[in-house]
């Protein structure tokens, strides 16, 4: 604690974030919710999908299934683009997205599409996240109409908010392809006490399975929204990941098939993630170099339209007019 206080943080608010901490994961002294027979009642899942907040079925540990790796030659797509944003200017943000695809069969890469990158302005994240989950839609939906049948792999949630674009592009990617899979990096999920999902199954599965690599499910199942929601780790020791399922997928197959097939994807350089999700999020980063070289070229394109030193105010940055405005760009 000491050395946080030194880099300026009240010592109050660091105990009490400790404190809080204690609660979450130790329940100290807190009363046990009992079931009407008198049993202590089992915590649920929590999470929120399409806004709504969703309760899944008790933790049980009869719902856990060791995991095998199923190797496979099946065609596989996987997607992932990553954003920055370009300039904000308060009002409104201008930002860039960038979007990679590719396509495996098994283990062996056959094609890598882009990057490529896109970029559009709004006024608030909310709509650019929807606008990102659509630019990964999008990709998705070209590539199955090549690759029918193929096993589509997403770096996110299979969630869109109702009446959003990415929800529209979402029900047409299923209409054309069922078999879409979500992995996303963070979960989303905690269990009803408090605790984050991943960590209060990840010390069950240690008492029942012994280190194996485990699929969980369900998590939660929302047919009416096409969704069906299982955490899996693939390898030993590695991390538990969420795995979002098109409901369709998750009725045709066996759980425990698709998460083994996953598993076959990974190599030694991605143990407990599959290695096409891995391959095309490196991809698809925008590292501070690329973003200072497109912000660089963006203000090119509108300085030809006359604009430069008025957007350059409004963005408000003081590194922005230095280098540019000040700099002699008209």
């Amino acid at each position: 604690m000491a050395l946080l206080q030194r880099s300026g943080y009240l010592d109050a608010d660091v105990k009490a974030l400790v404190e809080k901490l204690v609660e979450v994961y130790r329940k100290q002294g807190r009363p046990v919710q009992l079931t009407l027979t008198g049993e202590p009642a089992r915590p649920h899942p929590v999470l929120k999908v399409c806004g709504r907040v969703v309760r899944g079925p008790p933790v049980s540990e009869t719902r856990f299934r060791a995991l095998e790796e199923i190797p496979h030659r099946m065609p596989v797509l996987a997607v992932d683009a990553a954003a920055r944003v370009l300039f904000d200017a308060g009002a409104y943000k201008i930002v860039a997205a960038k979007v990679v695809a590719g396509v495996w069969q098994g283990l062996e890469r056959l094609r890598i599409f882009g990057p490529v990158k896109r970029v559009a302005m709004f006024e608030n994240l909310q709509d650019a996240g929807d606008w990102l989950a659509s630019v990964e839609l999008e990709a998705a939906y070209k590539l199955s109409r090549q690759h029918p049948g193929a096993l589509v792999l997403l770096d996110r949630p299979l969630s869109f908010p109702s009446g959003s674009f990415s929800r529209k592009l979402f029900g047409s990617l299923l209409e054309r392809n069922w078999r879409v899979v979500g992995l996303p990096k963070s979960t989303g999920v905690r269990v009803s006490t408090g605790e984050g999902l991943a960590s209060y199954l990840s010390r069950l599965a240690d008492k029942v399975l012994k280190g194996l690599p485990w699929v969980y499910y369900p998590v939660a199942e929302q047919p009416k929204l096409g969704l069906a929601v299982a955490a899996v780790r693939l390898a030993p020791g590695a991390p538990v990941f969420r795995m979002d399922m098109a409901w369709r997928l998750a009725e045709m197959y066996d759980v425990a098939d698709v998460a083994g097939a996953l598993a076959y994807l990974q190599d030694f350089s991605s143990p407990g993630y599959p290695l096409p999700l891995k391959m095309v999020h490196e991809l698809s980063r925008i590292g501070s170099d690329e973003l200072e070289m497109d912000r660089a070229l963006f203000l090119e394109e509108v300085s030809h339209a006359g604009l430069a030193r008025d957007f350059l105010e409004d963005t408000g940055g003081s590194e922005f007019k230095a280098k540019y405005l000040w700099g002699g760009l008209a």
